[in-house]
């Protein structure tokens, strides 16, 4: 018997690094795990982040392995929580392979340990990790490891810009600076749930500043329309929400590559393969 389990992407609306509370929203890729038991740990990718992510998952069971397979439709490195939704989804699907109906709350804590022990994030990304596992728009204390608020929240398209140049590892981050902006960033989460694309896009504008990235690219699409935009995460990946998308798209092009998906609520599917 195996299990597969299906999770989402996210994108940012308030960085959790300057203060530890962040928050996200989900967005349809698809990350996909399958399980079974096995004799010691077997892995594929076989990475830090999903080796820890099994590794916990199989000490919280009591049992010696699984044999792990992740695939993801997340493009890597650009903000976009492929890391988080890579590890939610290997912990899950362990944790569905041993038991009928697995704690998701609990796989998700796991996940956010695997990221932080094995180096891929600062905080912990509880934000991001909550997004991918329960959909929606979920608002979190990373530092107490809290989920302060979770809702559902329209479908709506989105545009997001790959623009041509390197991508920042968010382990290089200087977050000692980016928390001399706490107080603003805490500002931005009190505003919350209300405004949220507002706060998306005053989010990525200061952070594309101290990071760096050019905030052109997010400017021109709020004076195309844009509901919000702004950098996800740590970029360099720029998310418009957008309904529709289409001169959005059009004006992104000479950017950089550009992909049409949308928000979701979706949570977490399980289920078992013989």
């Amino acid at each position: 018997m195996r299990s597969k389990v299906l999770v989402n992407g996210a994108f940012t609306v308030v960085n959790a690094i300057a203060s530890w509370k962040g928050a996200a929203i989900g967005l349809d890729f698809n990350v996909e795990a399958r399980a079974e038991p096995h004799e010691c740990i077997e892995v594929e990718p076989d990475t830090p982040l999903i080796r820890e992510s099994v590794k916990l998952a199989t000490s919280r069971l009591g049992v010696k392995g699984a044999k792990v397979e992740v695939r993801s439709e997340i493009p890597v490195g650009w903000g976009l929580k492929s890391s988080s939704a890579a590890s939610n989804a290997a912990v899950l699907a362990v944790l569905s392979v041993y038991e009928d109906r697995p704690n998701l709350l609990e796989a998700l804590k796991l996940a956010v340990k695997a990221s932080r022990i094995s180096g891929v994030t600062i905080t912990g990304a509880l934000d991001d990790a909550a997004a991918s596992m329960f959909g929606g728009f979920v608002v979190t204390d990373n530092r107490k490891d809290e989920i302060l608020l979770r809702v559902p929240i329209k479908e709506m398209e989105v545009a997001i810009l790959l623009p041509e140049g390197d991508a920042m590892l968010t382990s290089s981050i200087d977050a000692e600076k980016l928390a001399k902006f706490a107080k603003i960033v805490d500002m931005l989460i009190e505003t919350l749930p209300f405004r949220i694309w507002e706060v998306m896009t005053l989010n990525g504008l200061l952070y594309s500043q101290l990071l760096g990235y050019s905030v052109e690219p997010a400017l021109r699409a709020i004076e195309k329309g844009a509901l919000g935009a702004g950098l996800s995460g740590t970029g360099p990946a720029i998310v418009a929400v957008c309904n529709p998308c289409d001169e959005i798209v059009e004006e992104w092009g000479s950017y950089g590559d550009v992909i049409r998906r949308k928000i979701t609520n979706r949570r977490a599917e399980i289920s078992k393969e013989d």
